[in-house]
């Protein structure tokens, strides 16, 4: 998943995009989503693009998207939104959520649109040549008890002639088959033994037991963190695979660049890529940009690890006022920096965690202070309003300086801080973890 998030398409006419078909086909796709949607409008889209000077940028329904290197983050450790199991990522409020999907759509380069039936089915086509990711979205949802739902991010497939049939297990978890390249990109460890059993485990263990004791909690939340990191170990065990193995050069092409999981089998599939398609001006510029970007996670990780010191910056706050972590130390004892976004399932679920701790010690001097990567402001302004947030809540967006300093290619991300001395003392503190690290703090 290449940050910011998302990818803003320029047409890139390579040679692995030139040979793969000969001729625009059409794309028909039909799915039934009664069991989670009474109504709604299904939206396959792209984000629009922003051309740059000097360069003809333009979106096309049916053309060659390749995703400009600038975009790429191939050190990108996020967790996709669709792992999300907190309400709050799916439902938006009753007085915010057709607005929002209003202006949402305006934003949207919308390839096909069609409403929910009564029955809850749906069918869209558009016309497609080359095969590239989008993104689908359910606009004005409403489920049938008459909850509004607010749009799912992180629900992308890649766009192919053909008949495809999208199958919704729950908002966010989703397969699309029917389709080669659909298969090869995200079927071949969507549907993987593996990642299923995975799954199914974390899906088992993420919601609480009436009555679980403290100690049957905290084992609970770290069985459901194993299960989910052996997901997670899947998909980046089936990525690498078949960008590396696959004898389709643009299947290893889209496998790379729809990643949401970085580490080094990024840099390798792109050396393998290159030797396959060694005339590809845009393989052989991000395996460039891949090369570098791996030596600076390296840095990265030296510069942000546990001991070292925290680097200082400003950012606004969700109202407007500058927002300084050096101030933010010297009225606590120990801080939190938190990098979260509104679509980041796993940061929203976090959230509730998060609340108890900051209610149990803010008053002994533990402050957060968290910074949204959001690159719209409407979707961080709902987040919070959702939320609740009470601490300092700041941003926005990937290549704000503050993103940018401490090297954020994907959330949740967090830094444990000591006031005084603004040492790193934890990082990536998750559930009862960062009580843990609280508990010894003031003890």
């Amino acid at each position: 998943m290449n940050h910011s998030w998302t990818r803003w398409l320029v047409v890139v006419l390579s040679p692995i995009a030139a040979t793969a078909f000969a001729q625009e086909d059409a794309f028909i796709l039909e799915g039934d989503l009664s069991a989670h949607y009474a109504s709604g409008t299904f939206v396959v889209w792209t984000p629009r693009p922003e051309p740059e000077e000097g360069q003809a940028a333009t979106a096309m329904a049916g053309a060659s998207t390749m995703a400009p290197a600038s975009t790429m983050a191939p050190a990108s450790t996020m967790a996709p939104a669709s792992t999300a199991t907190s309400a709050s990522t799916a439902t938006a409020t009753s007085t915010s959520g057709a607005g929002a999907a209003s202006s949402m759509e305006a934003s949207l380069n919308v390839i096909a649109r069609a409403p929910l039936q009564p029955d809850g089915t749906f069918r869209v086509e558009a016309a497609v040549d080359t095969p590239h990711e989008v993104y689908f979205y359910v606009l004005d949802a409403i489920g049938h008890e008459g909850e509004r739902f607010a749009p799912m991010k992180g629900n992308e497939f890649i766009l192919e002639p053909g008949n495809l049939s999208l199958n919704m297990t729950r908002p966010g978890r989703f397969t699309i088959e029917g389709g080669p390249y659909n298969d090869a990109v995200y079927n071949s460890w969507k549907l993987s033994e593996e990642y299923l059993e995975a799954q199914a485990e974390y899906l088992r263990l993420v919601s609480s037991v009436e009555g679980e004791t403290e100690e049957e909690r905290r084992v609970r939340v770290d069985a459901t963190s194993a299960a989910f990191n052996r997901m997670l170990e899947a998909e980046t065990a089936g990525r690498a695979r078949v960008s590396t193995t696959h004898p389709d050069p643009l299947v290893r092409l889209l496998t790379i660049e729809t990643a949401w999981l970085g580490g080094p089998w990024i840099l390798e599939a792109w050396r393998g890529l290159a030797d396959l398609t060694p005339d590809d001006p845009h393989v052989i510029d991000q395996l460039a940009r891949a090369e570098v970007a791996e030596a600076k996670r390296v840095e990265e990780r030296r510069r942000f690890a546990v001991g070292a010191d925290i680097q200082d910056f400003v950012a606004d706050s969700i109202d407007g006022e500058p927002i300084r972590l050096a101030d933010v130390r010297a009225d606590s004892q120990v801080v939190l920096v938190e990098f979260w976004a509104s679509w980041c399932g796993p940061c929203r679920v976090e959230i509730p965690h998060m609340k108890e701790a900051y209610e149990r010690y803010g008053d002994q001097g533990f402050e957060i202070l968290s910074f949204t990567v959001d690159e719209d402001r409407l979707d961080w302004e709902i987040a919070s309003e959702e939320e609740d947030l009470p601490w300092f809540d700041t941003g926005m967006g990937m290549e704000h300086d503050a993103a940018l300093a401490y090297g954020v290619t994907g959330v949740p991300k967090n830094y444990l801080v000591e006031s005084e001395s603004g040492n790193i003392i934890a990082k990536d503190l998750r559930g009862h973890h960062l009580d843990i690290a609280l508990e010894e703090f003031f003890q």
